[in-house]
């Protein structure tokens, strides 16, 4: 099993992790566009995770940074295929990130998780992440309509 950085080549097997175990639905080549992007910026990092050399997972982080807390990275997304559920690789993918964050010079890692995933948040929690509060996400997209989730 090996965990490296997400290249281009990666955006079909990371849109299929994100229709599937995330049901989040978007095109495959807005995907790639949004894929190209992050890996030029210097705040964000993917990492996927492989597996007889196909993608079965990935993380992607993000700086986070306010005037109201230490610099963190922020977990955006961490999501592993369903087959390979409960064997150790979204603890493998987390880890990794945070090594690298901790390279980073920030505090710690935040992240934010949906309400529904409580396995996703007993995981967190095994890993020794504190829930620090509950929420309501708003989003507003300009010339679009958007469909709750």
């Amino acid at each position: 099993m090996t965990i490296r950085e997400a290249t281009l080549e990666d955006v079909e097997a990371i849109n299929q992790l994100n229709t599937g175990p995330l049901n989040h639905e978007y095109p495959l080549a807005d995907a790639k566009k949004q894929l190209c992007y992050l890996l030029s910026s210097p705040v964000n990092k993917l990492f996927v995770k492989e597996l007889d050399e196909k993608v079965v997972g990935y993380i992607q982080l993000s700086e986070y940074v306010s005037t109201y807390a230490p610099r963190l990275m922020n977990v955006l997304a961490l999501v592993v295929a369903e087959d390979f559920h409960s064997q150790g690789l979204g603890k493998a993918l987390l880890d990794y990130a945070e090594q690298w964050a901790k390279e980073q010079g920030v505090k710690g890692i935040r992240l934010n998780s949906g309400v529904e995933r409580t396995a996703a948040h007993k995981f967190y929690e095994k890993q020794e992440y504190v829930r620090v509060k509950n929420q309501v996400n708003f989003r507003k997209l300009f010339n679009e309509r958007i469909s709750k989730e």
